[in-house]
């Protein structure tokens, strides 16, 4: 075969236990052909073969989010970003705004604030959002996706007021009289969001092609994104035409959360109408979400939180729900999955991954827990029994750390986010970002998955250090942790002869380089198959 492209004179790090390190690699038919010196490469080389000097950067092999939303991303970058509010004055200033560059608008969304971040640490309420507009209606988004608030005119519009009855797996938030404050908290948030104008299958495509481009100029060259909740045909519509259009620059692999049985039957009908190219788009998991965030205490846990002793959180479904779904999904031979804070959500996830094992024993079937951040011992030996993947979030943990001790206290503080725990245990793992959550840039979960550090440095040596992962671990966790967890070791996660050709080359070294700035190094090309598609 024709070697297409040769990379020389670099600094590679290949993943691959074999030979960790090369100077060059030969790419051609999307895949690696060879990897070696800088003399054995170059003598592949034919008349129309590209060969780029490095001169001397380094590559790495195309990086991967195990956990993310496209979705949200595009659309987080045409709403309000609230990301750098610090006060509830903040977001209506922003909100102010943005409505005043926008003015046609009528449904104002917004994405991103943290009220840990406020001074005054108080959740925003319904009068701050209806200093922004009365007479449109106004939902912000918490950065969890967890938690919401909205203006007088959405709740009005969406039907609740006064003594509101409350919706199964949500809440409406209510004051001393009864009457709404505008914080609505998990499925209590799509009461107002289904007043949104319906997507188009151009709206998705639009922010699919914003969220991509973003991903791939970060080193990303395929994520697992979150996008099939509901408009199963619009979103795969949208996929299938950026495909086809040559539009889609990264690999993407499909999780479908659900709510009820029923939507995997009607997942299944609509999914029998698209079809991709082979290593594009595909599907992976079927998700439940069993629980919330700890930011809003709505993460299940199985004792009361000790800054708020009346709530032990939020059960997103019941156990009954949850196995129903997951039980079935694996009957029917699809990999199971879900979102799991708490370490009571943990259990109920755990829960229906045995019981759908022990009714259809699969060997290497991968069942995965996608955040597995509050937990125990038994609860980590649990998942090394089951083969459960722990699909983790590094960059949760520079603003998590600051609230974790405040919600469950020192003693339970212990076991969580057990990184080095899990991996010594043999529990298999994958990092990811859950962007627009935390941002989708995979050196700063790399960054902080090692020096447990918040950007800022905080706190000199680490927050539970002992959980720290060295960089190989912390890179593996990007690279080959996706891989396995989506069952594809035999063409992704490293600069390997044979897999697909997604490298990434960098303008720093991340083995060399000062762990604090690990998230400062920049991206300098991103291949895809072997296309510079960056």
């Amino acid at each position: 075969m024709q070697v297409e492209t040769i990379l020389f004179n670099g600094n590679i790090i290949t993943m691959e236990a074999s030979r960790p390190r090369a100077q060059a690699l030969a790419m051609a038919g999307g895949r690696f052909v060879a990897v070696g010196s800088n003399e054995e490469i170059l003598a592949l080389q034919g008349p129309d073969t590209q060969v780029i000097d490095l001169e001397g950067q380094t590559v790495v092999p195309g990086l991967a989010d195990s956990h993310m939303h496209l979705v949200n991303l595009g659309a987080g970058m045409e709403t309000v970003d609230l990301t750098s509010a610090r006060s509830q004055q903040d977001l209506v200033r922003l909100g102010q705004e943005f409505l005043a560059n926008n003015p046609q608008r009528s449904w104002i969304a917004g994405w991103g604030f943290n009220h840990d971040k406020f001074t005054n640490r108080a959740m925003p309420t319904r009068s701050d959002l209806d200093q922004i507009s009365t007479g449109i209606p106004i939902l912000f988004t918490r950065t969890c996706g967890h938690i919401a608030v909205a203006n007088s005119k959405a709740l009005e519009l969406a039907g609740i007021g006064a003594h509101p009855q409350q919706p199964q797996g949500g809440q409406i938030d209510v004051d001393a009289s009864g009457v709404p404050t505008g914080v609505l908290r998990e499925s209590a948030i799509g009461l107002v969001r289904r007043l949104a104008p319906k997507p188009t299958v151009a709206d998705y495509k639009r922010m699919l092609a914003l969220a991509t481009q973003h991903a791939v100029s970060l080193g990303l060259t395929s994520v697992h994104s979150d996008d099939l909740a509901g408009h199963f045909a619009e979103v795969l519509q949208a996929y299938r035409e950026l495909v086809e259009e040559d539009r889609l620059p990264i690999r993407v692999s499909l999780q479908i959360r659900l709510y009820t049985p029923d939507q995997l039957d009607e997942f299944l009908r609509v999914k029998e109408q698209f079809s991709f190219p082979p290593h594009t788009v595909d599907y992976g998991p079927v998700k439940v979400m069993t629980d919330g965030s700890l930011g809003g205490r709505t993460a299940a846990l199985k004792e009361p939180y000790a800054d708020d002793p009346t709530t032990s959180g939020v059960e997103v479904l019941d156990q009954e729900t949850i196995n129903r779904i997951l039980v079935k999904a694996h009957d029917l031979g699809m990999q199971m999955s879900g979102h799991a804070i708490g370490d009571r959500a943990m259990e109920m996830l755990l829960n229906a991954f045995q019981l759908a094992l022990e009714r259809n024993p699969r060997p290497d079937a991968r069942p995965r827990i996608i955040h597995a951040q509050i937990t125990t011992p038994e609860i980590l030996q649990r998942c090394l029994d089951l083969g459960v993947v722990c699909d983790i979030q590094p960059g949760f943990l520079g603003t998590d750390m600051h609230i974790v001790e405040q919600r469950i206290g020192k003693e339970r503080m212990q076991t969580t986010y057990a990184w080095r725990t899990m991996r010594e245990m043999g529990i298999p793992t994958a990092g990811g970002s859950d962007c627009p959550v935390e941002t989708c840039n995979p050196l700063v979960g790399i960054q902080q998955a090692v020096t447990r550090q918040d950007m800022n440095g905080y706190p000199e040596g680490g927050w539970l250090p002992q959980e720290k992962l060295t960089l190989q671990e912390a890179l593996e966790l990007f690279t080959l942790g996706p891989a396995y967890c989506s069952f594809k070791e035999e063409l992704l996660g490293s600069i390997s002869v044979g897999k697909l050709a997604d490298c990434v080359v960098l303008d720093q070294d991340p083995m060399t380089v000062e762990p604090q700035h690990i998230a400062q190094i920049r991206v300098k090309a991103t291949y895809v198959g072997g296309r510079r598609r960056y």
